[in-house]
């Protein structure tokens, strides 16, 4: 994964209120960024786990979109419904813009208001969620697109300057039933244990966890998030009988200003024997 260090969250498109009478715009919710180093693993995952998935979605195109940008609040233009953007990341030129909606209606519509609302020059990768249906490993995904803004934007895209490439799936579910989102959760629950990762820990369990991995590499918990993902990932391979686990470690808990040795990798690979924490 990426282990660049991240550069400052920017907030390229403001949302200004609108004048059709939308409430104020909330600031981002900011997800936890949890493991990016580390989270290949998880991410493979729920990508298998995702129900409905993009790639079977239509595909719209318009390489030549142009027009003046405006900014928007958590409101699409008068044909999409509200959205709210909960999350930005920048790394250099790439670009990405999460979104949640409480309606599966007109998501062509919110992937324009928010396009319309960016103006640096990059390549911008869109992510349109339910609001509901999705868990702390998986949002409920909708629909996605990209936007190039630019010569950089389009070299990264390999759209034409003001294009876009939108996609979403053919059946989207929002909002959705309790009952469902229960279905899904356990759904989740076994197909992690059954990938030989443990449930995300908490409580005692999880400051047993950070204390240990802190003996071996202060600098691992300055993150704690990241610590976390990259332990249950680290079980995997465990579990799963992987070789050179030693350095598997090292690679997994190297992430933003951490680095990780191959001999601190093989401490960690002690400390979650000792702790049984890879058990499932």
């Amino acid at each position: 994964m990426n282990q660049q260090h991240p550069q400052q969250q920017r907030r390229w498109g403001a949302p200004q209120q609108s004048g059709q009478g939308a409430p104020p715009p909330q600031p981002p919710k900011m997800r936890s960024t949890r493991n990016k180093a580390g989270l290949g693993c998880l991410g493979v995952l729920a990508f298998f786990l995702f129900i409905g998935t993009i790639s079977g979605g239509s595909d719209d195109t318009d390489s030549g979109k142009s027009g003046k940008d405006s900014n928007s609040d958590a409101k699409s233009s008068a044909q999409g419904p509200h959205y709210k953007v909960v999350e930005q990341d920048t790394i250099g030129y790439l670009r990405t813009v999460v979104v949640e909606v409480g309606t599966a209606k007109n998501l062509k519509g919110v992937f324009n208001a928010v396009t319309k609302s960016l103006t640096e020059e990059g390549s911008y990768n869109v992510v349109i969620n339910c609001s509901t249906g999705g868990t702390k490993d998986l949002d409920n995904r909708l629909a996605n697109g990209r936007y190039a803004i630019g010569k950089m934007g389009a070299a990264l895209t390999g759209l034409n300057e003001r294009g876009t490439e939108f996609s979403a799936d053919k059946n989207p579910a929002c909002p959705v039933s309790k009952a469902e989102m229960a279905q899904r959760i356990a759904d989740q629950k076994a197909a992690l244990k059954a990938a030989g990762i443990p449930p995300e820990p908490t409580g005692t369990t999880r400051t047993q966890l950070l204390k240990a991995l802190a003996a071996v590499n202060p600098d691992i918990v300055h993150y704690e998030d990241e610590a976390i993902s990259a332990a249950r990932n680290q079980c995997q391979a465990i579990n799963g009988g992987s070789t050179n686990l030693d350095r598997s470690a090292s690679s997994r808990f190297t992430y933003k200003d951490v680095m990780t040795t191959e001999a601190q990798g093989k401490q960690i690979n002690k400390a979650l024997e000792s702790l049984s924490f890879c058990k499932v």
